[in-house]
C-alpha cells in the first residue's frame, strides 16, 4: 500500500529507536506475514521487532505521536483465526517473537515466567533439561506455539483453559504508561506469582481478548508433576450414542473422575488428525505416494475402531486415583463403547512386542497404529507436537505440503469456528447436525471435536478445509463459515473466540457492554492505536 506522509515519519522514527534491522518496511517482504491460512488479505505498513519492554514503549510512543495503529502478535500462529494479520488494514505488525526469554521457572509453586516469543517447545525443553517435576498444558496445535498469546486469547489445552494459568502481567498500555497486575506492581511483593487476583479490580480479566495494550511478559501456571498418567481413548461405533457419551463423560467429571479436558472428535477429526501418520509410514513401508496408499491409511483406522466419534482424556494422580479412574471409566461407558487405557509401560512393551514381532502383517499394522497415535497420547501427558500440523494439509488435499511447518506458506485453506454449548449430549447432538447440514450445503464437511471443559460447558472446535488455490472454493469457505457463526448466535450458542473476519458476530454497537468496552478504550488507548477494531467497536 502507498505509504502516507505520517507513516513514513513513524517508520523513520521506529528505525532510530529500533535499529534497521529491527524494522521490515519493504512491501515484498511483507508479503511473508500477510500471507494467511484463512485466506484473507489485510494491508500492513510495516513490521516492528522489538526485543524490550523498552523498546514497546518507544514503539506505541510513535504510533500515538504520528497516528499509525499497532497490531501486537506473539509468534503469529494463530493459524484459522487471521494468523498474523490484523482485523483492519493500515496496522504496522508488532512481532513480539523476539522476545523469548524464560524469566524464571518455580518448580515448588509450579509456574514460568516468560516473554510473549517463548514457545510451547521452548518450555518444555527448558523443564526437561533441569529434569524439574513439571507439566505444561499443552495445546494440540504446533509445539512452536505462544504461551502469552494463545493465553490472552483464552485458548483451550488438553488440561484447562489457558485463560485460568495467566496472570502477573506487565503491559505498555495504549496510553503509554506501562502497568503490572496481580500483586505484581508492588515490588516487594513475594507472592506476585502465587495469587493471580492481587487487590482492588481485576486488570488480567479486562486485558484478555481486549485491544488495550502490549503484554511484555507474564506468569504462566505450570502443573506439578503427578505420580502416575493415563490417557483413556474411548471409541463409539454409531453417531446415535453420541449423547450417552457425552452424558457419561459429563457425570464421570462431576464425580472428579478426571479433571481434564474430555476431547471428542468425529471421524473427519480422527482422520484427518491419525491418517496422515499413517501415510506417512506406509510409504516408508514401500507403499507408492498415491491416492491408493491414502485409502489404505484412512481404511487402516476403521479397522482399528475410530469410527464416528472417539474421545481422549487424559487422567492425572496417585496410582489408586488411576486404578480408580480406569474402572469407573470402563463402568460408566463399558456397555456401549470401547476403551484402551494407554501409560508409558504399556505404550514402551506394545511398542516392543509389535517390532519384535513386525514380520506377523497384524503386528506390522498395530505397530503403525500405535505410532500414528502417540502424539495424541503424548497430549494427555503434556507433550507438544509439530505432527498436528499434518492434519491441515491432509484435510486440504494438500499433499506436497506435508513437510511444511507453516500452512501460512502453502496451499492450504483453515478457518475455524468456536461455539460454546451446554454439556449435554442432546444439545451436542443437535449441533453437530446443524452443523453438518449448513457446510453439505456449502460443498464441505465438518471436522468436529467438542470438548469438555468442566461440569456444564463445552467447546466446539469446528474447522472447514479448502484449497487457497481455487477462489470459488475459497469464496464459499467464507461464506460456510460466516452463516455458521451467524447460527450459532442465532441459537444461542455464541463462540468463546473469533477471528478476524468476524468480529462483527460478537461486537453490537447496541449492547451496552460492548458500549462500556469502548469507553475503556478511550481511558486506555486513547488514540486507538492498538489493534483497532479486535474484540471493540474501535
Amino acid at each position: 500500500m502507498e505509504k502516507t506522509p505520517s507513516v513514513n515519519a513513524a517508520i523513520r522514527s521506529w528505525r532510530d529507536d529500533l535499529g534497521k534491522n529491527s524494522i521490515i518496511a519493504d512491501a515484498d517482504f511483507l508479503v511473508t506475514y500477510t500471507d494467511s491460512v484463512c485466506s484473507s488479505k489485510r494491508q500492513v505498513v510495516a513490521v516492528l521487532m522489538p526485543r524490550s519492554m523498552e523498546e514497546i514503549q518507544k514503539i506505541v510512543a510513535t504510533a500515538n505521536e504520528h497516528k499509525v495503529p499497532l497490531y501486537p502478535i506473539s509468534c503469529g500462529k494463530q493459524w484459522g483465526m487471521g494468523s498474523r494479520l490484523p482485523v483492519r488494514d493500515g496496522a504496522a505488525i508488532v512481532d513480539l517473537g523476539r522476545m523469548n526469554r524464560i524469566i524464571e521457572v518455580n518448580a515448588e509453586h509450579h509456574y514460568a515466567v516468560v516473554e510473549p516469543g517463548v514457545t510451547q517447545r521452548q518450555l518444555l525443553d527448558y523443564i526437561e533439561e533441569r529434569e524439574l517435576p513439571l507439566m505444561l498444558n499443552v495445546t494440540g496445535s504446533a509445539s512452536d506455539t505462544s504461551l502469552i498469546g494463545n493465553a490472552m486469547d483464552r485458548g483451550v489445552g488438553y488440561f484447562d483453559s489457558r485463560t485460568h494459568s495467566i496472570s502477573n502481567m506487565q503491559v505498555v498500555l495504549g496510553n503509554g504508561e506501562i502497568i503490572q497486575t496481580g500483586f505484581g506492581h508492588y515490588e516487594n511483593a513475594k507472592t506476585k506469582n502465587l495469587y493471580p487476583h492481587g487487590i482492588g479490580p481485576s486488570l488480567d480479566g479486562l486485558l484478555q481478548q481486549a485491544n488495550f495494550g502490549i503484554v511484555g511478559s507474564a506468569c504462566i501456571e505450570l502443573m506439578p508433576k503427578p505420580d502416575e498418567h493415563m490417557a483413556a481413548i474411548i471409541k463409539i461405533d454409531s453417531e446415535d450414542k453420541l449423547p450417552q457419551l457425552i452424558d457419561a463423560l459429563v457425570k464421570l467429571r462431576s464425580r472428579g473422575v478426571f479433571l481434564s479436558v474430555a476431547h471428542v472428535g468425529n471421524r473427519e477429526r480422527s482422520t484427518i488428525t491419525l491418517a496422515p501418520l499413517l501415510y506417512e509410514q506406509l510409504l516408508a513401508a514401500g507403499d507408492p505416494e498415491d491416492e491408493t496408499t491414502r485409502a489404505k491409511a484412512v481404511q487402516m483406522l476403521e479397522e482399528g475402531g475410530f469410527g464416528p466419534w472417539s474421545a481422549a482424556i487424559g487422567v492425572l494422580g496417585t496410582k489408586g486415583q488411576i486404578k480408580l479412574a480406569r474402572k469407573e471409566i470402563r463402568k460408566a461407558v463399558g456397555g456401549f463403547s470401547k476403551t484402551l487405557f494407554l501409560n508409558d509401560i504399556l505404550v514402551r512393551r506394545a511398542t516392543a512386542l509389535c517390532k519384535n514381532l513386525a514380520f506377523i502383517p497384524f503386528f506390522h499394522r498395530q505397530s503403525m497404529m500405535l505410532k500414528a497415535i502417540e502424539p495424541v497420547y503424548g497430549f494427555t501427558r503434556g507433550a507438544a507436537t509439530d505432527e498436528s500440523l499434518k492434519a491441515v494439509y491432509w484435510a486440504a488435499g494438500d499433499y506436497q505440503n506435508m513437510e511444511e511447518h507453516d500452512p501460512d506458506h502453502s496451499n492450504s485453506g483453515l478457518l475455524f469456528c468456536l461455539p460454546i454449548m451446554p454439556a449435554s449430549g442432546q444439545v451436542v447432538a443437535e449441533v453437530v447436525a446443524d452443523t453438518r447440514d449448513t457446510f453439505s450445503r456449502h460443498g464441505f464437511i465438518a471436522a468436529i471435536t467438542v470438548n469438555l471443559m468442566g461440569t456444564k460447558a463445552m467447546e466446539g472446535v469446528i474447522s472447514l478445509a479448502f484449497d487457497r488455490r481455487d477462489e470459488a472454493q475459497t469464496r464459499a469457505a467464507h461464506d460456510c463459515i460466516q452463516e455458521m457463526e451467524a447460527r450459532y448466535m442465532e441459537q444461542g450458542y455464541p463462540p468463546y473466540r473469533v477471528g478476524i473476519n468476524s468480529m462483527h458476530h460478537v461486537v453490537n454497537e447496541d449492547d451496552s457492554f460492548w458500549r462500556t468496552v469502548r469507553e475503556l478504550k478511550k481511558v486506555l488507548d486513547p488514540n486507538g492505536i492498538i489493534s483497532p477494531g479486535r474484540y471493540n467497536l474501535i
